[in-house]
């Protein structure tokens, strides 16, 4: 089959390309409980789960009477062992109190945010950029990226009255 361009159609702009190249996932440092952690703004997981490990070393009380059967991709299922209330703190002063799943290590991060709170939070992943767009566009940096901008280039908005200088060019 051979893939074209139909009708109607035109190519998608690539921002970045390079074919084969791979990409980090969406990490960021916050803080659990008051203690720094690794959080991994999961948009595939449906629901939040908090490594055990760190909810023993930040003292959680785990509420073990509700249980939940989770599936990871590629993995058999797992169980999540209980809920517990979390205090999360992102940019430093941005705080949210929300009941999380416990379940068994998740991978290298304290706490997977899946939708159930990104999207209540109005939480944007700007995958492009690196970083985590909160409401009030404050953002965060993602772990181990850097923006595709430096801090030297201007963005410059032309309203529909403007011209660039090429336009003004006597052809």
């Amino acid at each position: 089959m051979a893939l074209e361009i139909s009708s109607g159609e035109s190519r998608g702009y690539w921002k970045y390309h390079v074919p084969d190249k791979k990409f980090k996932q969406a990490k960021a440092v916050g803080k659990i409980n008051n203690e720094k952690a690794t959080l991994l703004f999961d948009s595939g997981a449906e629901v939040s789960i908090l490594d055990i490990a760190f909810a023993r070393k930040v003292g959680c009380y785990v509420d073990n009477s509700q249980t939940l059967e989770c599936e990871g991709v590629g993995e058999s299922p797992y169980m999540a062992e209980g809920r517990t209330r979390l205090k999360i703190t992102l940019a430093g002063s941005l705080v949210y109190f929300f009941d999380v799943w416990v379940g068994p290590p998740t991978g290298g991060q304290d706490l997977i945010l899946g939708m159930d709170f990104m999207v209540p939070a109005g939480i944007r992943l700007d995958l492009a950029d690196g970083s985590i767009c909160l409401p009030d566009e404050v953002r965060i940096q993602l772990a181990g990226r850097r923006p595709m901008y430096g801090d030297k280039v201007v963005q410059v908005f032309l309203d529909h009255h403007a011209r660039s200088a090429s336009e003004n060019q006597p052809k």
